[in-house]
């Protein structure tokens, strides 16, 4: 993926933010991974690298929608302590176009950022469950990535996975969801 494709990540009406915030970030080749997932918002498909591995820019002159976009793109940095950083950055602003950057971080190993993205799904719950609609294998995919790390790095840990908050938090969203459809549903493990 090259650096002007980063604009893909978001609906047309942030072009222009976007490209400022890329403007400011000094990417060389190689520098955005080439594996990506594909999402929709309100029906348009988005494309998003999962990982990047280049330093974060000073964002002193950016609006406050930019420091979002930058803060999303952030999401996908290599080290997960600045995830995390950017992440807590966005636990309360309601977007809809932020939910794929967050939502995905739910599929990964580090458990210690899934408190942050409870925060951040409890805020801005009506998106997340309108994503969730328009995404319905992208949250099956999901689900499965962290069902997958919790059986592979925290089961001994949490040997019940009710316990687990990568569990508590696909329930919650699913009790939700569906209540919002109107079907009663109880989560088995």
């Amino acid at each position: 993926m090259k650096k002007e494709e980063l604009i893909m990540c978001f609906p047309l009406n942030l072009k222009e933010d976007v490209q400022v915030v890329i403007d400011n970030l000094k990417i060389k080749d190689g520098d955005i991974h080439k594996r990506s997932y594909n999402v929709k918002i309100n029906n348009i498909l988005l494309t998003i690298p999962e990982r990047i591995y280049f330093s974060e820019p000073a964002s002193g002159n950016l609006t406050t929608i930019q420091k979002y976009i930058l803060d999303c793109i952030f999401t996908k940095h290599h080290d997960g302590f600045i995830r995390q950083k950017h992440l807590r950055n966005l636990l309360f602003c309601t977007e809809y176009w932020i939910i794929p950057f967050c939502f995905r971080l739910l599929g990964e190993y580090v458990k210690d950022i899934l408190p942050d993205i409870k925060v951040q799904i409890d805020n801005n719950i009506e998106n997340y469950l309108y994503f969730i609609s328009e995404n319905n294998e992208f949250y099956n995919r999901t689900k499965s990535q962290m069902i997958s790390y919790w059986n592979c790095y925290y089961r001994k840990e949490y040997p019940n996975p009710k316990s687990y908050i990568g569990f508590q938090i696909f329930s919650e969203l699913e009790k939700a969801y569906n209540k919002r459809i109107n079907i009663n549903y109880e989560y088995e493990i």
